[in-house]
């Protein structure tokens, strides 16, 4: 396979699932900026999800993927999550602070981590099934990266019922130093 130009000779295969998570990144920042706690655990429904339960789940699932690909950070969130298959098993929902903390935490090294991947570490077997066809860890890559799409859409409407305005594709200006 060709490499990955610029990205520490990963292989090519990498370079698409590589813009979307970074740009997954960016999103799930902009989805939250200025999102209370109390807004955040607002529910549509009882049988709607939280902004804060669903930021909560798609930062847990980018520290599952970097384990997939072999990035290990601790995962702060993972004592509220343990155990919980929904939102109605949590005994505590991380706040908005600490699941964007968490995201910033994991997504500088699973990036860089993907960038180096080569053919024989993205052809092995995934370590579990996913719903798509390529049982791989290239097809496992390829399916968290749809599942981040996916709830990051549901932050964007989440964020619109909080009456906060739509979510920006922008980049984040850069902190004051």
């Amino acid at each position: 396979m060709p490499e990955v130009p610029g990205a520490g000779g990963g292989d090519a295969r990498v370079a698409p699932l590589l813009t979307a998570l970074t740009l997954h990144t960016r999103l799930y920042a902009n989805c939250l900026a200025g999102m209370s706690d109390e807004a955040a655990s607002r529910r549509p429904s009882a049988h709607t999800n939280s902004a804060a339960f669903i930021a909560a789940h798609v930062a847990d699932s980018r520290f599952f993927l970097a384990g997939v690909v072999g990035v290990t950070p601790a995962n702060p969130l993972a004592d509220h999550l343990a155990g919980a298959a929904s939102i109605g098993e949590l005994a505590s929902c991380p706040s908005v602070a600490e699941s964007l903390a968490a995201w910033e935490t994991v997504s500088a090294p699973l990036v860089a981590q993907l960038a180096r991947l080569d053919a024989a570490t993205l052809d092995r077997p995934a370590p579990q099934r996913f719903p798509v066809d390529d049982r791989s860890i290239l097809g496992a890559i390829a399916f968290l990266a749809h599942h981040e799409a996916y709830h990051i859409g549901q932050l964007a409407l989440l964020r619109k019922y909080a009456g906060l305005p739509a979510m920006s594709y922008a980049a984040r200006p850069a902190a004051a130093p």
